[in-house]
């Protein structure tokens, strides 16, 4: 029988799921408790700021919810150490940037700096499944995973193990991954892990219209980005990726 604390997340997860807030009832059902147990739960959730109860007794997440993510996502390393060069190289290119760190096999997107026409929106707080695009090399090529499988997100997807391999020992060579509408269509990304002297951090990416990355040139715009996630990276305690060569 799950704890009080595991009954108490179910819940928060059960409202970040839905697009509307929930009766008693209806998160009772859902997470297969006891009304009375919803009831007790929701209650002390709403004591602490982590639910908030509407004017129609239904519920949803609460300010304490972003108060603690947000602490995380400010606090993480990857934020420290790449975050505001990133944002000011999306800026000169007109392109969106983000950065994710590995959850539950997903990238959790810590933060996301929307730039260019509005054409490519990305929710920070949202996931992408780890093998995703460039994300899902930079991972790989970065971290000690070995992809197992893959997934066709596109008609564009890599999902020959041994392609794919290839790729993301492409990308170890030359510090940067490539994305060609291969996790979404119509969107071009470069993507570098960020790693420290504990080991992987997280993934840093550029995105924007495949048109506009094609204009930009893919390899103008991942060097960039490599030489950044290169520094990020020695200054987070990795000495090993100033070696990287010919990096801006």
């Amino acid at each position: 029988m799950p704890g009080a604390v595991a009954k108490a997340f179910s819940v928060l997860r059960l409202l970040r799921r839905s697009p509307t807030p929930l009766s008693v009832s209806e998160v009772a059902r859902s997470v297969h408790i006891a009304v009375s147990t919803a009831y007790a739960i929701l209650s002390e959730l709403q004591a602490q700021g982590a639910v908030i109860q509407e004017a129609d007794k239904r519920y949803r997440l609460g300010p304490a919810i972003y108060y603690l993510g947000a602490a995380f996502a400010r606090s993480a390393p990857i934020s420290r150490g790449i975050w505001n060069e990133l944002t000011e190289v999306a800026q000169e290119f007109s392109v969106t940037a983000a950065i994710a760190v590995p959850w539950e096999n997903h990238h959790l997107i810590l933060n996301v700096h929307q730039h260019g026409d509005g054409e490519l929106e990305v929710a920070f707080g949202g996931r992408v499944p780890i093998d995703a695009g460039s994300w899902g090399k930079a991972y790989y090529a970065w971290s000690q995973a070995e992809p197992t499988s893959l997934t066709r997100f596109t008609p564009h997807s890599i999902t020959d193990l041994a392609a794919y391999r290839a790729q993301v020992e492409r990308t170890r060579e030359r510090g940067y991954a490539t994305d060609h509408e291969e996790f979404a269509l119509g969107v071009g990304a470069v993507a570098a892990g960020v790693t420290s002297e504990r080991g992987f951090e997280g993934v840093a990416s550029l995105m924007a219209p495949i048109s506009q990355m094609n204009e930009l040139g893919f390899e103008a715009v991942g060097r960039r980005l490599a030489g950044i996630a290169s520094r990020a990276s020695f200054a987070l305690g990795d000495l090993r990726r100033m070696k990287v060569v010919g990096i801006e």
